[in-house]
């Protein structure tokens, strides 16, 4: 009987720690992918198309509203650069939310997000709503973006 209690409580003991182990290593890629959200957006924030574009992998995709899907490294660039051709252009975001697959090489971030600029009359134009990100993880353990999706919360007009 005693034995049976010893390896009942010892078998307990490597359960608590491995699940511990889990959760610090999915808590770290959590906070991973939070701090590299929010330097891409801070990428986008200095207007830099490079830069911004350098946050998502070579086969990553952006789905903006009302336009055809941005898809691999060219297309990216191609619309970021648009974006930052806009007057007084401003962007930013806040993830609310960070998750990871088990696996550790999946995550998504999803939040809200602030956009402006000015249109040809100068009158400010202003948008805000949400986003889903998806993450992959890469051999040199870097986060990129894999696919990104936006929409606003105002009513179409």
């Amino acid at each position: 009987m005693r034995i049976s209690q010893t390896v009942a409580l010892f078998t307990v003991a490597i359960a608590v720690t491995l699940g511990a182990s889990a959760q610090t290593g999915n808590q770290k890629a959590v906070d991973a992918i939070r701090k590299t959200d929010q330097e891409w957006m801070a990428a986008y924030a200095s207007k830099s198309v490079d830069k911004a574009a350098s946050f998502v992998a070579p086969d990553g995709a952006m789905y903006a509203p009302n336009a055809p899907a941005a898809q691999g490294a060219e297309a990216v660039k191609n619309m970021a650069a648009d974006m930052f051709k806009l007057p007084d252009v401003k962007i930013s975001w806040t993830p609310t939310l960070v998750e990871v697959a088990k696996s550790g090489d999946l995550g998504f971030s999803s939040g809200t997000y602030e956009f402006s600029f000015k249109d040809p009359s100068g009158k400010t134009i202003n948008d805000k709503g949400k986003y889903v990100t998806v993450w992959k993880k890469q051999a040199d353990g870097s986060w990129k973006v894999v696919r990104d999706i936006f929409n606003s919360d105002l009513p179409s007009q």
